[in-house]
């Protein structure tokens, strides 16, 4: 069967999708049966090894009430009794194990010192908060209801960190058809990997940040929970967890759906968890990244973050840190990016509804710039 190609024709592509869907259907079915097959033999060995012991305990309580009844007529005899409890090993306390916690909560505060954010700042809903202190220096209808597009991204690399093991990071896992198609058909961007390539799992994560790459965090997400509807409860369970109330997420990737929405607040508080992690940090932070060899690219591919090409030569009064936008047309344009000023403090700013990339940049060169110390 051919492979998928980008330049296919609309017929073409509808064709290989269906003899994919079609191929799927039989290795489903497959599996299906030969697990059912193996249910079935487990069970014959389970039923097998459970009447066996039911026959030795049979035995065992016969012998143990003959050696009581010796026991007790040697007692009578001597005149001594023995306490059945003599031999027994005096009870241990059990100490529970707690489990370690995969998310912890955060937030930020208004104080007397916190301004609205005026001036050209074009987008509807913004803010800004001194990372250091958690306090909202300034803002703008941040806790409004907004949808956060590809901004999802930050809290699907968060979630998928939060489940995974430095050693699977480095886990080589085949593109799906399931992950592309996902991406494709809700008409999302692409990381650049393309089917049945072998990327690792922690090219996952750039391809899902840098590209913003719909496929990359469909896969993460397949591979992290087995399946995107459950990923999805680990997100809405995590963002629980770190006290967000203003957020619930229906996909990883960040297309449009009612139940599908955050706040500019929100977003930020996702941001704050994610540069408290190791990977995430190293990832939002990565301007061009080279991704690993592969079966299809022995070389790699380069994939870069362009809000933070776009803004490093602007004078915002620091350095940006790290950065990811988003789109969809119910959004506008949307980015969160954190910021370490001259004197060296981490801000967090993050805006929403703006009207263009460019302008979306803009807002936060002017954020930081007039608000930021």
């Amino acid at each position: 069967m051919a492979r998928y190609n980008r330049n296919m024709t609309d017929e073409e592509r509808k064709a290989y999708r269906k003899k994919k869907r079609l191929i799927r259907k039989i290795q489903v079915y497959s599996e299906i049966a030969i697990i059912s097959l193996l249910i079935i033999v487990s069970a014959g060995l389970i039923i097998t090894h459970f009447s066996g012991n039911k026959d030795k305990l049979s035995v065992a309580k016969e012998e143990t009430k003959k050696e009581s009844l010796e026991t007790a007529s040697k007692e009578e005899d001597s005149g001594l009794k023995v306490s059945a409890k003599a031999d027994e090993p005096e009870p241990t306390e059990r100490v529970e194990e707690e489990e370690t916690p995969k998310s912890v909560a955060y937030s930020a505060k208004e104080n007397d010192a916190t301004v609205n954010i005026e001036g050209d700042v074009v987008s509807s809903n913004a803010i800004l908060i001194n990372n250091k202190t958690k306090e909202i220096i300034a803002t703008r209808s941040a806790h409004d209801r907004i949808v956060p597009a590809s901004m999802t991204k930050v809290m699907t690399v968060l979630t998928a960190a939060n489940h995974l093991s430095k050693e699977q990071l480095n886990e080589v896992v085949a593109m799906s058809h399931e992950a592309v198609d996902y991406s494709y058909a809700g008409g999302g961007s692409t990381s650049g990997f393309v089917e049945d390539e072998e990327v690792t799992v922690k090219d996952l994560f750039y391809g899902t940040i840098l590209p913003s790459g719909g496929d990359a965090a469909a896969q993460l997400a397949m591979y992290v929970a087995g399946d995107i509807d459950s990923f999805v409860a680990l997100m809405n369970e995590d963002a629980a967890a770190m006290g967000l109330t203003e957020s619930h997420f229906t996909n990883p990737v960040g297309f449009h759906n009612d139940n599908h929405y955050s706040s500019p607040y929100d977003i930020s508080i996702i941001m704050m968890a994610a540069l408290d992690n190791e990977l995430c940090k190293e990832v939002l932070s990565t301007k061009v990244y080279n991704s690993t060899g592969t079966n299809v690219n022995p070389e790699g591919i380069t994939i870069s973050n362009w809000f933070l090409r776009r803004i490093e030569d602007k004078d915002i009064g620091g350095e940006i840190e790290g950065a990811k936008t988003g789109f969809v047309n119910e959004s506008g344009n949307c980015a969160v990016s954190s910021m370490i000023s001259a004197s060296g403090t981490e801000y967090i700013c993050c805006t929403a509804n703006s009207t263009s990339s460019w302008r979306c940049i803009y807002d936060h060169v002017a954020i930081y710039k007039t608000y930021a110390k």
